[in-house]
C-alpha cells in the first residue's frame, strides 16, 4: 500500500535532528519503522489524516550503538534490538538486557526495530518499559539549543511517554551488587506480543535484599513500579517461600484492572518465579 504524500528528512547529526524535532509541524519521528510504517498504512486504510513530514534518524550515526564506560551502560536511541541482543554487557544483572531482546517479536522485526523505539512508541504494551524502570535508567534528550535534558525512566512513564525534544540515549548504572530477573508472558501463541511482564532488581548484603525495584508492564497502562512490592522485600531476607510471601503485598490495582482472571494469575507466577531465581541465586 503506498502512503499518503509527505516530505522525507534526513538530518545527519543530533543536532541536526533535534532542531528539526522541534521545527516541523504534524511530523512523526522515523526510527526502524516498524511501529511508525504501519501505523501510517492502518491510518491511510481508515481514511485518517497521517503525519505530512518524516524526521527520519537513518543517518544519523552519533545516535547508534552501545557503550559502556565508568560504570555506566549508554545504549544509543538507533540502536536495533539484536545489536543490543548481541552486545558484550558486563557480566551481572545487565544480562537480563538479552532475554528481554530476545523476547521481542522475531528475528526480521529485531533487524529493524530499535530501542528508541521501542521506549518512546507511546504503546503501553511494549517490553523495554518496565526493564529500564527496574534498572534505575535514565533517558536523555537533546533540544534545538544543544541543551540535554536526563529524565529517570520511572518518570518518563508517569508523563505517558511524551518526547518534547529529540530522545538520544538511555543510560544504565552497573551495579556489580545488583541481581536482576525477568518474565513475560505473550498475548496468545499466535500473537507474540507481551500480555505482561515483570522486571524485579535488587542488592544483597548476605541475604537481606535492599534497593529493590519491581518494575510491571501491564500491557494496558505505561510501565510502573510496585512500591509496596518494593516495601515487603528490602525487609525480607531470601528464603524458598519468599516468592510466595511476596504475593501477599503487591499493589492489587496494578495486576488487577482491566485484567481476566488467567492474567491476574499469570502475573503472580511471573513474580513469584523472578524473586525465586535471585533468592535461589544467593
Amino acid at each position: 500500500m503506498l502512503l499518503n504524500p509527505l516530505t522525507l528528512h534526513l538530518p545527519q547529526t543530533p543536532l541536526e535532528a533535534a532542531k528539526l524535532y522541534k521545527e516541523l509541524e504534524d511530523s512523526k519521528v522515523l526510527a526502524g519503522g516498524t511501529f511508525l510504517l504501519n501505523s501510517m498504512k492502518l491510518l491511510k486504510t481508515k481514511g485518517t489524516k497521517t503525519a505530512r513530514n518524516i524526521l527520519s534518524l537513518a543517518k544519523v550515526d552519533e545516535l547508534k550503538g552501545v557503550e559502556f564506560n565508568d560504570g555506566t551502560l549508554t545504549i544509543k536511541a538507533m540502536t536495533r534490538i539484536n545489536e543490543l541482543m548481541e552486545a558484550p554487557l558486563p557480566d551481572g544483572h545487565l544480562k537480563i538486557l538479552h532475554a528481554v531482546c530476545r523476547n521481542i517479536s522475531t528475528n526480521p522485526i529485531r533487524n529493524m526495530a530499535t530501542v528508541g523505539g521501542n521506549l518512546t512508541c507511546r504503546y503501553t504494551w511494549t517490553e523495554m518499559g518496565a526493564v529500564m524502570i527496574a534498572l534505575d535508567a535514565q533517558m536523555h534528550f537533546l533540544g534545538p539549543d544543544g541543551k540535554e535534558d536526563e529524565v529517570s525512566a520511572e518518570n518518563f512513564f508517569k508523563n505517558a511517554a511524551r518526547c518534547e525534544k529529540l530522545f538520544t540515549h538511555v543510560t544504565v548504572p552497573v551495579n556489580p551488587q545488583a541481581r536482576s530477573a525477568y518474565r513475560r508472558v505473550k498475548k496468545t501463541i499466535h500473537v507474540d506480543v507481551p500480555l505482561l511482564a515483570v522486571c524485579v532488581k535488587t542488592e544483597l548484603k548476605g541475604k537481606q535484599w535492599y534497593n529493590t525495584r519491581v518494575g510491571i508492564n501491564s500491557g494496558t497502562a505505561f510501565a510502573q513500579r510496585d512500591y509496596a512490592l518494593e516495601e515487603f522485600l528490602n525487609k525480607s531476607v531470601s528464603s524458598p517461600d519468599l516468592g510466595t510471601k511476596a504475593l501477599e503485598h503487591l499493589t492489587a490495582a496494578i495486576y488487577d484492572t482491566r485484567a481476566s482472571e488467567y492474567k491476574q494469575h499469570m502475573f503472580r507466577v511471573s513474580l513469584r518465579s523472578a524473586i525465586e531465581e535471585i533468592a535461589g541465586g544467593e
